[in-house]
């Protein structure tokens, strides 16, 4: 699996791609997130900067499409925009580097991918959230790649579909979900704001999501259950 990493040129904080290699196709076409970290301290006392993977597979003649945007009570909204016709089929990581992310806001990262018809294929969207310190996907697959020590994990059935949700809380219901019959990594578990008892689950780098513990069945004890 490659990894490319993208670099951003920062004069008013222009959005650059670089060009990918030709490797062989596998799978369906997606860009899938699957991780994220950031390069300056979070939650932020200064506009931020972070990176976010994508496990992607592009066929050659198709075209993904870039979109990165912020929302903050102080500062006007930034917007940018870039397409890529893909030459050659490209299957890998790709890493994606994120700013500016506005101090007391966020960034927002769209990757849609279009066939040769121009039709929407994949999307995925990405918030990098200042305030709250945050990287986790708003919509598309969840998909990781950077499993958790074993001793820091316990595998989990999926009794029921269920979204994963950014906090655990029956209000931070995020559109990515679950299905019935699945299995995750279940990292540790917490008490809601509802009061109930909550799963953290693995869903890519060192990001975790959550999920209502009645939707899961761990498979052994939980790290850090007492």
């Amino acid at each position: 699996m490659k990894r490319i990493r993208v670099l951003v040129l920062v004069l008013s904080a222009v959005f650059l791609w670089g060009s990918l290699p030709s490797v062989s196709a596998v799978d369906e076409p997606h860009a899938t997130f699957s991780g994220g970290e950031w390069l300056t301290p979070a939650p932020c006392t200064a506009d931020g900067a972070a990176m976010v993977d994508l496990d992607m597979y592009i066929p050659a003649g198709f075209t993904w499409h870039s979109r990165y945007w912020t929302e903050s009570p102080t500062q006007g909204p930034q917007y940018y925009e870039y397409s890529w016709s893909q030459a050659f089929d490209y299957v890998g990581l790709y890493t994606g580097y994120i700013m500016p992310v506005p101090q007391d806001g966020r960034g927002l990262w769209n990757v849609e991918i279009l066939d040769l018809n121009g039709a929407q294929v994949s999307s995925t969207s990405v918030e990098v959230n200042c305030v709250t310190g945050a990287i986790f996907p708003t919509y598309g697959d969840v998909y990781g790649v950077h499993e958790p020590a074993a001793d820091k994990r316990v595998m989990g059935n999926v009794l029921v579909d269920t979204p994963v949700y950014s906090e655990p809380s029956p209000t931070a219901a995020l559109k990515p979900v679950l299905k019935a019959g699945q299995t995750w990594f279940i990292v540790g578990q917490v008490t809601g704001t509802d009061g109930e008892l909550w799963y953290k689950v693995f869903v890519g780098s060192a990001n975790t999501a959550y999920v209502p513990a009645s939707t899961m069945a761990p498979q052994g004890a939980v790290p850090g259950a007492k």
